[in-house]
């Protein structure tokens, strides 16, 4: 068993040491410390609380607005694309494990 737990780390170290991965975390420490950033996103929270509890339109309306002027800095932008390259090799990760399970108890 200790030898797959150094096999994952070495998956998890691997995905750490990216470059799509290294950007996520600077750009991420950058964007706690902007407060547009910071309040638009404390506002898209609250918007989407209130559409859980009380969902319209109007409110619908409004989270978009939000997301839209969030998706619109750039350094938000840059981020979410970084991320989402992230996600795509922790997916694969994912599916090859599932892929490798799967052959082996349906044998």
């Amino acid at each position: 068993m200790e030898e797959v737990y150094k096999s994952l780390d070495e998956v998890v170290s691997y995905i750490k040491n990216t470059k799509e991965y290294q950007k996520c975390i600077s750009l991420k420490e950058k964007m706690n410390q902007n407060d547009e950033i910071k309040s638009l996103v404390e506002e898209i929270k609250k918007k989407q609380k209130e559409f859980v509890k009380n969902p319209s339109q109007e409110i619908e309306d409004q989270l978009k607005s939000l997301n839209h002027q969030l998706e619109s800095i750039p350094i938000y932008d840059i981020y979410q694309k970084n991320l989402a390259k992230v996600n795509e090799k922790i997916d694969y990760v994912r599916d090859s494990l599932n892929d490798y399970f799967d052959d082996l108890f349906n044998m």
